[in-house]
């Protein structure tokens, strides 16, 4: 019988903005995924350096990958960058890429088959951190989502399980596990994940997002305010493997943890804007949901519709706690 089924193609949505020393890297970090079903939208956010070029290049000299790139005549932002990447994007699923990280060749696959098992909105994973100059620094570190290894309940495999896929070659078999984060139990506005890169996310759910007409109105972080509504809308996942290098250098906002070490210090602005989104994201997911109430009505009725509305402002744990009582005093 002849196989009808098809594998989805992932969108992967590169956002860079002077990112001149690194993109090339994140972008073959990307065409050397073993899985080959996919595409890449690249946002430039109006970068003052050789950017560009380097991506113009890279496009040029490899004709074969379905790559595009959009060009920003002005300075938007993270979220905004996201949102063009996304209405360009062709994939089931997408993952936002900061234009100075570096994916490992499985990415792509473990993070589908996390999603093919457990069917979230959002899946993450841990990491590696690297300098500026591809240097590892930890294997392990802090800011990886998923502390316990006991927590991590779903096996998932280095493959997906279908034969096509399974005929591919140098992926690595070893496996890991997979911790599902319910919505109902892990609270809306805590932070549960890795940072941008960390991610893929179901556009079913992410493509809603379409619908905020402001960007520069959430004055909050980009991958917090994208990955809560995921997880609010669909709940989500951790792989509990490191999947992709995450790079500090002196010019991202991974600098505001200075020392590096298994303590998380961080510098007072950052520490502040910490706070002050801890206590902004619930009313700014409130506004946009409740501004385009009619639409999320037509897609979730209006009893689960309020069950979102009490997700939002009742759940609660710990960690909201600590910080909430922070940022009284800034």
């Amino acid at each position: 019988m002849e196989d009808i089924l098809n594998l989805p193609k992932v969108s992967f949505i590169v956002v860079t903005h002077n990112f001149s020393n690194f993109v090339c890297d994140t972008l073959n970090s990307i065409k050397n995924q073993t899985y080959k079903n996919i595409e890449i939208i690249v946002v430039d956010d109006l970068s003052k350096d050789d950017t560009v070029n380097k991506i113009e290049n890279f496009i040029n000299s490899n004709s074969g990958l379905d790559i595009k790139l959009i060009k920003n005549e002005i300075n938007k932002g993270q979220l905004a960058c996201f949102l063009l990447g996304l209405q360009a994007a062709q994939g089931q699923f997408v993952c936002s890429v900061d234009g100075d990280d570096i994916l490992f060749p499985e990415y792509c696959a473990m993070h589908l088959e996390a999603h093919m098992q457990t069917s979230v909105a959002l899946t993450t994973c841990k990491q590696v951190e690297i300098d500026a100059d591809n240097i590892i620094h930890t294997l392990s570190s802090i800011d990886s989502p998923g502390k316990k290894n006991t927590e991590f309940e779903i096996e998932n495999k280095s493959y997906m399980q279908f034969n096509e896929y399974r005929k591919a070659k140098g992926i690595n078999n070893e496996g890991c596990r997979v911790k599902v984060l319910d919505s109902d139990k892990y609270s809306f506005a805590t932070w549960h994940w890795g940072p941008s890169t960390s991610a893929m996310m179901r556009r079913s759910v992410c493509e809603m997002l379409l619908l905020i007409d402001k960007t520069r109105k959430l004055k909050i972080t980009a991958d917090k305010f994208i990955f809560s509504f995921c997880h609010l809308i669909g709940s989500s996942a951790v792989i509990d493997k490191a999947l992709y290098a995450y790079r500090r250098h002196s010019s991202n906002y991974s600098m505001a943890n200075p020392v590096m070490g298994n303590k998380k210090y961080l510098k007072e602005k950052t520490q502040n804007s910490y706070f002050r989104n801890n206590k902004k994201i619930r009313i700014q997911m409130y506004r946009f949901i409740y501004d385009n109430r009619d639409y999320f009505r037509s897609k979730f009725n209006r009893t689960n519709l309020i069950l979102i509305y009490k997700r939002i402002f009742f759940s609660f744990d710990l960690n909201f706690f600590k910080g909430l009582f922070k940022s009284l005093f800034i």
